[in-house]
């Protein structure tokens, strides 16, 4: 199973394989990521709307919170896991391509995740809703990041214009 696992993984986080791909390499986790911020802003409205959170102990901890949650913030709390998980593939890749206008957006969306998740978490263990709005902006910011990264990836020189003589 682990030779399996080492089979899946390698491609996946090699520097090399990443410096082979290029640029185009970054596209489909860029756009997982977009998905899955589209996914919590959607889960996070709701949540905030419609569904009242339990008061969460002082000393609970992450994986407790998400077994007694209701099961939309559950979703919301795996998907945020998944985002993190792929920003952190995406920095590896772009730090492997040494593209700094690639590695700017990827390590200022991976900082917005972050803050994202670190307010998250103060909103459902105080019900703060600064930390709601905090984890709204953080959000949009990454949404931003990533959006910029999608155009640095697609952008090509525009094709030169035909003699007109």
């Amino acid at each position: 199973m682990f030779e399996m696992l080492q089979e899946r993984l390698m491609p996946v986080l090699s520097a090399a394989n990443a410096r082979r791909m290029g640029r185009a390499g970054l596209h489909q986790p860029c756009l997982i990521i977009l998905t899955g911020l589209v996914i919590q802003l959607a889960l996070g409205m709701i949540l905030n709307l419609y569904i009242a959170l339990p008061a969460a102990g002082g000393r609970t901890s992450y994986l407790r919170e998400i077994e007694t949650a209701p099961g939309l913030l559950t979703a919301h709390a795996l998907v945020a896991v998944l985002i993190l998980a792929t920003a952190g593939i995406l920095l590896l890749r772009a730090v492997a391509l040494r593209d700094v206008a690639v590695i700017a957006p990827v390590a200022a969306g991976l900082a917005a995740l972050l803050g994202a998740f670190a307010a998250g978490e103060v909103f459902v263990r105080n019900d703060e809703s600064s930390a709601s709005l905090s984890m709204a902006i953080l959000t949009g910011a990454a949404l931003l990041c990533y959006i910029c990264l999608q155009a640095i990836i697609i952008r090509q020189r525009p094709a030169a214009w035909p003699d007109l003589k």
